[in-house]
């Protein structure tokens, strides 16, 4: 019977940790509020972020959840995002997130994650893929 519920435990936790979400080809950032996301090590467009995402068992992150509490307006300030500002690794600084700037599917709101600025950019743009 030992050997059994053994068994059993071990299969659960490797099924568990093979659906889980990964960050493979990234890496996990802590915002200010203890939120964790998946950063991608290469900058890319935002189309190529949500795919990416994707792989990951992830997906791209909301503002909501990457700024709690802000409404969605770009204001291109700094500190409009307490809670990524400075979590950025002096690499590039810019993280995608899934929401659309409403300019006819071409922008997307994107978050210097040094400054905490809010800023509306072209997908065709380059960031990182930030996951949750």
């Amino acid at each position: 019977m030992k050997k059994k519920i053994v068994f059993l435990i071990c299969v659960f936790f490797l099924t568990t940790s093979a659906m889980a979400a990964t960050c493979k080809g990234g890496a996990i950032i802590t915002a200010n509020n203890g939120t964790t996301f998946c950063k991608s090590d290469n900058k890319m467009n935002w189309w190529s972020a949500f795919t990416w995402c994707e792989s990951q068992g992830r997906t791209l992150a909301e503002l909501s959840k990457m700024c709690p509490g802000v409404s969605q307006a770009a204001a291109n300030e700094e500190g409009d995002c307490p809670n990524l500002q400075g979590t950025d690794d002096g690499q590039w600084k810019y993280a995608w997130s899934s929401l659309d700037s409403n300019t006819n599917g071409y922008g997307a709101i994107i978050v210097d994650l040094s400054s905490g600025a809010i800023v509306i950019s072209n997908r065709n743009n380059y960031g990182f893929a930030f996951c949750e």
